[in-house]
Order: structure tokens, then C-alpha cells, then sequence
């Protein structure tokens, strides 16, 4: 049983002593985030629940199972995971994270995935109807004003500040409400470069590899994104074009930000900057052919198609820890401003009227244990921890994390606003209507074009 100074279970540190041969072994497929990881536009997939015990091999007799939990009456845990993980994901997330939790609680937890939309739906409907039925909700800073502002989470700021992990406070404006905390952040990432070690042969003159980790300029990024597809007769960068479940918000607001510009609007010089660095791109034929077919480009990455790209961290650290020898991890582009970055988190928290509250108290505790939350973003290729102390934990081989975590420090970052817009997905598809505006012309849109997407974005504000 975990304590509230973060006491961790024998069983659990014994696992974690394998924690780094799980990480560079297992090529897991992105998170599906706030910045939605999967390379390939995702499908609807049906609600699907799983228990941790049936996700792996059990060595548990059925007749131990059910005295179990005859002795513990109703010791079962239901999560809704709003998100639905690919094959990898979901198989680690089954058969270790969850399952230690079980052998540690002697319990079992069943997860429903649920899609984002889905998720909302589900627990509004238990909310509303007294139903209670979900303990523990998973959910993306970039969806998560529904379950607040409905009055569907569970006040849970003092059993978080009992935990003794340091939490960063970078999205307290969207777990927290006036002064109250209703979830934990679990996972964030940030923007970074990720380049083929092949394309250091066409670097402009003067710049290194080591000038790529410490973070060169967006006009050294697009002239060089220009010179490998002189080299090589074909487009080798990429952004994440595809508009079904579209990202691509994500990377041009960094851009945007690094110029001085804002997120999300179109109208600033520092946005029309941005703009005039894909437009170079894009006249140079740098952009790789079949872009608009992925939402990241761990796949691309994988094959050899994509040499150069500026995107979310764990679909880059599934790439990199595939094959760490191919690929080299820099920091985000830098503009007139500096570098920035968007970044959204993953949070969990406990539903109102949980059925199994001691057991709902007992999960927020052990994903606040340090060694969890590094296990867990390790495996998720990289992705950065919210928690202090994780720090202290990292190793010399976590090159996507550190990547991330220097990053913070000199970074313009900002969250993902998605609360103060009605549909956030039509947000998501003006900017892929003036990013293919960009590409279709070779240059950037002329101001009565973007005052006009900006009167459609001003018209989805709350």
C-alpha cells in the first residue's frame, strides 16, 4: 500500500530496477495526447473495456481471483480513459502500469477506453443521472473544462498536496478552479527538433550537430530543409499535415510564439513570420510529398522518408529510443522572440460519487510516486513528467526527456486554450486552411485572407 510521503511498495521498486531495459526495448507507439501522437489519423474506435489481470498472462488461480475479491467486497477500480491508445501503449499500460497498481492493492482495475468526445458524454451522463459508476478519469488539459465546469470532479487539492511530489504549475489554470484542485497532472511534452542523422551532410555552412541540440534558428531550419531536398531530389521535412484529428496547430503555434507572436491567432507580425518560414520551405519543395496522410512522424521518421521535422517529443522519442545511433534530438527552432512551444498534459482525476473512493485515493498516490511517473514517461517515449523529483531520477540515456526538460528552461511555452473555444477542432482546421494556403501559393497569405480566418476563430470564443 502506497503512503501519503510517497512509500513505495516492495513489488513495485523491484520492477522498476527493469525499468530502462522496458524503455529502449519496447518501441511504444506515441501517447495519444493533447497534441494526439498517432502517426496515422486515428480512427473512432468502440468503447472498450479491459481489466489490467486480462491484459497480461495471469498467475493467478480463477478461484484466488475471486477470493480476493470476496475478501475485499467491492475492490475493483474503474477507470475511464478518455483516449483510445494504440496497440503498445495499451499493452504496457495493462500489463505493468495498472497491474502493479492491483498487486500493490490487492484489487482489480478496469479501464474503460473511451474516445475524447465519448468520454465527455459518458461521465455527464453518469453525473447527471447519479449513476456512479467511473472512479478515476484520465483526461487531456485540452478537453478537461467539461468535467470541471460541470461539477463532475472531485475536490482533490489537499490528497494531492499529501503525496510530498512537487508539481509544476504550469497548467493549474486548467486542472485547477478557483484555488481548488480536481486533477493531477501525469504527462506533458513540449516541441522538439528531431533530425536523421543523415541530413548533418546538408547542414548550412557553419552550423554542427551540437549547434542542432542546443537549438538553431527557424531561417537555418528552412534553409536546411531547402538544401536536403536539393541533395536528395525529393522533400524530406515534415509537419504534421493531415487535418483528420489534425496536430498541426500544435507545431505553427510554436513557431508563432517564437516570433512573438500568439496562440491561437493569425494576424500578428510574429504569426505572419512564421508563416514566411513555411512558405520558404515549402518554395524550396522541402516538404516531404505524403505529409498530409500523418498526424506525426514517428512512421515517416521510421522509414527514412522524413529527414528533418519539428514535433511533439513522444512520437520522436518512439523513434529515437527504435534507434538512437539514426537520429538527433535538439531543442525548438528559435525566432526573433527566442524558441517556443505549446504543450498540454495528461491528468487523472477522481469522479464525483466514486463507488471505490479508498481505492480512487490510493491510485492518486501511486501515480504521484516519482518511480512510477519516470516508468510511465519513459515508456512513452520520453515525454516529461510534471514532478519535480523525476529529475533526479533520470539517466544519462534519457535523451528525449533531457531534450524537453532544458528546453523549459529557456522556452516561451504555452498551454493549450482550448477551453475558451466552443470547437476546438474547427480551430485546429483554420490553421490547416492557411497552412494549405501556404503551400498551394509558395507564400504567405495576404492580410485580408487572415483577417477573415481570424473573424471565423474570434466568432468560436466562448
Amino acid at each position: 500500500m502506497l503512503s501519503s510521503t510517497n512509500g513505495k511498495g516492495e513489488g513495485t521498486m523491484k520492477k522498476n530496477l527493469t525499468k530502462k531495459l522496458a524503455a529502449l526495448g519496447l518501441a511504444v507507439i506515441t501517447t495519444a495526447s493533447m497534441a494526439g501522437c498517432s502517426s496515422k489519423p486515428a480512427e473512432t474506435k468502440a468503447p472498450e473495456t479491459t481489466t489490467a489481470a486480462a491484459g497480461a498472462e495471469s498467475t493467478e488461480a480463477p478461484e484466488t481471483e475471486a477470493a480476493k475479491k470476496e475478501a475485499g467486497g467491492s475492490n475493483v477500480l474503474k477507470v475511464t480513459y478518455s483516449g483510445t491508445p494504440e496497440i503498445h501503449e495499451k499493452q504496457y499500460l495493462m500489463d505493468t502500469f495498472f497491474k502493479n497498481f492491483e498487486e500493490e492493492n490487492n484489487c482489480t482495475v478496469e479501464v474503460d477506453f473511451v474516445a475524447q468526445a465519448d468520454a465527455v458524454k459518458k461521465i455527464q451522463s453518469e453525473q447527471e443521472g447519479k449513476n456512479y459508476i467511473t472512479d478515476i478519469i484520465y483526461a487531456d488539459t485540452a478537453n478537461m473544462a467539461p468535467y470541471v465546469n460541470g461539477g463532475w470532479m472531485q475536490d482533490i487539492t489537499e490528497l494531492v498536496n499529501s503525496t510530498g511530489s512537487t508539481y509544476t504549475q504550469m497548467f493549474d489554470n486548467t486542472t485547477n478552479k478557483d484555488g481548488v484542485r480536481y486533477f493531477a497532472p501525469f504527462t506533458f511534452d513540449v516541441y522538439v527538433t528531431c533530425a536523421n542523422k543523415k541530413a548533418l551532410d546538408y547542414l548550412p555552412d557553419g552550423l554542427t550537430e551540437e549547434d542542432v541540440v542546443s537549438g538553431i534558428t527557424w531561417e537555418q531550419y528552412a534553409d536546411w530543409a531547402v538544401a536536403i531536398a536539393a541533395g536528395e531530389g525529393e522533400g524530406k521535412t515534415m509537419m504534421p499535415a493531415n487535418l483528420t484529428s489534425s496536430q498541426l496547430l500544435y507545431p505553427m503555434g510554436g513557431m508563432s510564439l517564437a516570433y512573438g507572436g500568439g496562440f491561437p491567432e493569425f494576424t500578428s507580425d510574429g504569426f505572419k513570420e512564421a508563416l514566411g518560414i513555411i512558405a520558404k520551405i515549402a518554395a524550396g519543395n522541402g516538404f516531404y510529398a505524403e505529409q498530409d496522410q500523418y498526424t506525426a512522424p514517428t512512421d515517416p521518421l521510421n522509414s527514412g522518408d522524413v529527414w528533418l521535422t519539428f514535433a511533439h517529443m513522444a512520437p520522436v522519442g518512439t523513434s529515437y529510443n527504435a534507434a538512437p545511433n539514426n537520429y538527433v534530438i535538439g531543442a525548438a527552432p528559435k525566432g526573433s522572440k527566442g524558441a517556443g512551444s505549446t504543450s498540454g498534459a495528461w491528468c487523472y482525476g477522481i469522479a464525483q460519487g466514486a463507488p471505490n473512493q479508498e481505492l480512487a485515493e490510493k491510485f492518486i498516490n501511486y501515480i504521484a510516486d516519482p518511480e512510477v511517473n519516470y516508468e510511465f514517461c519513459s515508456n512513452y517515449g520520453g515525454s516529461l513528467s510534471p514532478i519535480e523529483e523525476v529529475g533526479d531520477i533520470l539517466e544519462s540515456s534519457d535523451v528525449v526527456m533531457r531534450a524537453g526538460i532544458e528546453m523549459l528552461k529557456t522556452t516561451i511555452v504555452t498551454g493549450v486554450p482550448a477551453a475558451e473555444y466552443s470547437d476546438w477542432n474547427a480551430v485546429k482546421l483554420l490553421y490547416g486552411d492557411i497552412f494549405n494556403d501556404v503551400l498551394k501559393n509558395k507564400a504567405v497569405p495576404g492580410d485580408d485572407y487572415l483577417a477573415e480566418e481570424q473573424s471565423k476563430l474570434e466568432a468560436l470564443k466562448n
